[in-house]
């Protein structure tokens, strides 16, 4: 599978609620780094996932996501084509007038997908984040595409935050529903983002998420929102809200410029919808929010740079620069 969607009971596989053999996620699991940038096939899905907020010299603002995940349809493993690890992939450049993405597939186990570590790459085709050496950064993030593409270099200047407790990062109050998660929460980023032919030098801050699991949802969960922020006093800010039928589950961290993260609980976040969009598929989404954290003085409104940032992708999301 490459270029396109898979079939449909591909499709329906990667999410399906069948965990048997695959690892469950528990709390006081050590962290080891480089070494979980790695792949972790006992559970059933992981991602890779790197966002930014860059801009030219002229101050043109852009948005760029590069994501690689990883299903598995069962636990059974196998050798080439009968591998049964998915690899999906996301490309997106967001600008202030219109947004460029697209999406590819492999199967692991042929050398088309999959994570090395020495020297450390993730890819999928030539979609890439690829190290000299083992060390994840610095890095080349690279994607290229019909219309658009992108090659950034990237330099960490915070270490890795751990998620919720620890790494253990809970997605309901009283369910068992949790994974293992750390971020890059600051990212130095610069290089050339290509668009219709027309190349652009840019610059500015991204952020990594490192995830995986077996579950991702509880059985009455519906979907998330999920936001990262750099602050202008240099702090990084992630709050994130779980949707349900018993409610929302939120939970977050701020860390400081030197490196230092506190959890955030639900009772600590607030996040409300205040302006909603009509999408080109006739969905109607919240695209502006009312954001704070009233005990480290945090308040925020955010506007998409973009509001039309549906991603029609097999499984479709909204993904996209704020301002």
């Amino acid at each position: 599978m490459h270029g396109g969607k898979p079939d449909r009971k591909v499709a329906s596989l990667l999410f399906t609620k069948d965990n048997a053999g695959f690892a469950e996620v528990t709390p006081g699991r050590p962290f080891s780094f480089p070494d979980d940038y790695a792949t972790h096939e006992d559970f059933r899905q992981e991602w890779w996932y790197i966002t930014a907020n860059l801009q030219d010299r002229h101050g043109q603002r852009f948005g760029v996501q590069w994501t690689l995940f990883r299903s598995a349809l069962d636990a059974d493993g196998g050798e080439g084509w009968e591998n049964s690890h998915v690899y999906m992939a996301h490309a997106v450049v967001t600008t202030a007038n219109g947004v460029y993405a697209a999406e590819r597939f492999s199967r692991g186990g042929i050398g088309q997908a999959g994570v090395r570590k020495a020297p450390f790459n993730v890819w999928l085709d030539n979609w890439q984040w690829k190290s000299r050496n083992a060390s994840p950064f610095p890095a080349i993030l690279s994607a290229a595409d019909d219309d658009f593409g992108f090659s950034l270099h990237m330099d960490k200047v915070q270490p890795e935050v751990l998620q919720g407790d620890n790494g253990f990062s809970k997605k309901h109050a009283t369910d068992n529903v949790a994974s293992y998660y750390f971020s890059v929460p600051a990212i130095e980023m610069s290089g050339v983002i290509e668009l219709e032919g027309e190349r652009i030098e840019v610059s500015g801050l991204g952020w990594m998420d490192r995830e995986w699991s077996t579950a991702s949802l509880g059985a009455h969960q519906h979907g998330w929102d999920w936001f990262s922020v750099h602050l202008d006093d240099g702090r990084a800010l992630m709050v994130v809200q779980v949707r349900s039928d018993d409610g929302l589950f939120r939970f977050g961290s701020l860390t400081s410029p030197d490196g230092t993260s506190k959890t955030l609980s639900t009772g600590e976040i607030t996040m409300m919808p205040t302006s909603f969009a009509k999408m080109k598929n006739g969905r109607h989404l919240p695209t502006e929010w009312e954001i704070s954290v009233p005990k480290a003085g945090i308040k925020l409104h955010s506007q998409p740079l973009h509001e039309q940032n549906w991603l029609d992708f097999t499984f479709p999301y909204w993904k996209g620069r704020f301002n």
